[in-house]
């Protein structure tokens, strides 16, 4: 699997779209579980990207809503400019997902949540119509897949 550097990561999220950002919001607490009800749950999981040691030029976030009885909902991926600690609330172009659930399996409180892109003009050359996110509740942790690199974010309040 191809390792993403901060050059790659900069070409892929258009880093001039990032000096053109407007306001910027400070991020509530970033660790924290999800909020589950009446057989439902609705989460938001935020990173910064590029990865650590190098510094976060941009927010990786996965927001969605999902029926645990009937396994569907919404997912949405975007990026956003700005690091968490002052993301913006401006979406990078071309970086926004939105996809519709199609399976949800509860494995030992782990949630593994499969979901399709239906609009496969959201999608980038190559990049595949399906995914799958991982949340651990315990840990506040959602784990899903960034450009073919493996992502661990954290649930939002």
């Amino acid at each position: 699997m191809e390792k993403l550097n901060r050059r790659k990561f900069l070409k892929v999220a258009g880093a001039s779209s990032a000096v053109a950002a407007g306001a910027v919001l400070p991020s509530a607490g970033l660790l924290a579980n999800s909020a589950a009800t009446n057989g439902s749950v609705t989460f938001r999981a935020v990173a910064g990207m590029p990865q650590k040691p190098l510094p976060n030029y941009a927010s990786y976030v996965i927001e969605g809503h999902v029926n645990l009885d009937t396994k569907t909902g919404v997912i949405t991926k975007s990026v956003f400019a700005g690091a968490p600690e002052t993301m913006s609330t401006v979406a990078l172009p071309g970086m926004s997902r939105i996809a519709r659930i199609a399976n949800v399996v509860d494995e030992a409180g782990l949630l593994r949540i499969t979901g399709v892109v239906d609009d496969r003009s959201q999608l980038g050359r190559g990049e595949s119509n399906t995914f799958t996110v991982l949340i651990d509740r315990s840990l506040g942790t959602l784990k899903a897949e960034f450009f073919g690199n493996n992502v661990t974010l954290l649930l939002a309040k």
